[in-house]
């Protein structure tokens, strides 16, 4: 058996892109001839849910970096979330700092009000500009919008996680335009209770330290031990999942770091990298319904 763990964004789906075709093909292909495709992300699992069943998936999802399985027919189950003392610990610091974060829950994403932070967002839309062109218009326009018209926005967000105990936090993200200052918090926020890395341009994300890809990986692969399995990424939050894995694989896209620690690199995410490699590597030929071009 081959099982294929994929990262969402970047990875599967580049950030203001339609996924590829060939990606969804490939999954079709490889689930046909009884083999494993499950999705590795950072995002929740609703989002991955609405995903899914806008572009007729249905696939095992590992989701918040670790910190929850959804096996495919399932209701998903959380298992490493963050308890409400690494919250104090780390919304302070945040606030503090006045740096603008937002909490994946099982409730939705809350965040503080939006409003309060509007000269963070115009330094961050000056700088995805600058670096990613047009791609960074089309990013900073999703992030402004959702941030404003999307999330449950609480006055004091940590006394409303307070008195709701029942709400679980798969993590905590931030947004800062600052290179020096994402890694001034990084090395204020790194804890025996907290673990942070970076998952894309001007983002880190903050988990439990058992909530990660690599270890979610390996108790997946508990279930299949004579299964070869694959991993693809492009971000610092794959790393673990790298190190799970037998064959690591990044996308063209991804940074020089991350492409030399695996053992080889694919096409880009905007091209469909993903599904190319396993319409061309792992699916037998009478399986592909259309050639890859």
């Amino acid at each position: 058996m081959q099982i294929v763990f994929s990262d969402i964004d970047g990875t599967f789906q580049e950030m203001g892109h339609p996924i590829h075709e060939i990606n969804k093909e490939a999954i079709r292909c490889l689930q046909a001839q009884g083999d494993h495709f499950v999705f590795v992300t950072g995002r929740g699992f609703e989002l991955v849910q609405d995903m899914m069943a806008e572009e007729g998936l249905s696939c095992d999802v590992i989701f918040g970096n670790g910190a929850g399985l959804m096996v495919k027919g399932e209701a998903p189950v959380l298992t490493h979330t963050l308890p409400y003392k690494t919250l104090a610990q780390v919304i302070g610091i945040l606030e503090t700092e006045e740096v603008f974060y937002f909490l994946h829950t099982d409730h939705g994403i809350i965040s503080p009000q939006a409003h309060l932070y509007e000269a963070q967002f115009q330094e961050s839309r000056k700088q995805l500009l600058a670096e990613l062109g047009e791609r960074g218009q089309i990013i900073a326009d999703y992030k402004y919008e959702f941030f404003y018209n999307e999330c449950l926005h609480k006055d004091d967000v940590l006394q409303f996680m307070k008195e709701h105990p029942e709400i679980k936090v798969i993590k905590i993200e931030l947004m800062e335009a600052s290179d020096e200052k994402r890694e001034r918090l990084r090395a204020m926020i790194q804890s025996e209770t907290a673990a942070i890395f970076q998952s894309f341009v001007q983002t880190l994300e903050i988990v439990d330290p058992l909530a990660t890809k690599g270890a979610a990986i390996r108790s997946f692969l508990e279930a299949f031990p004579a299964a070869k399995s694959y991993g693809i990424g492009d971000g610092e939050n794959d790393l673990a999942m790298f190190e799970a894995v037998d064959v690591s694989l990044a996308v063209a896209n991804a940074s020089p770091a991350i492409k030399a620690v695996c053992d080889r690199t694919i096409e880009r995410a905007e091209d469909g990298g993903v599904g190319r490699f396993i319409l061309t590597e792992l699916v037998s030929r009478e399986d592909v319904v259309h050639e890859v071009d």
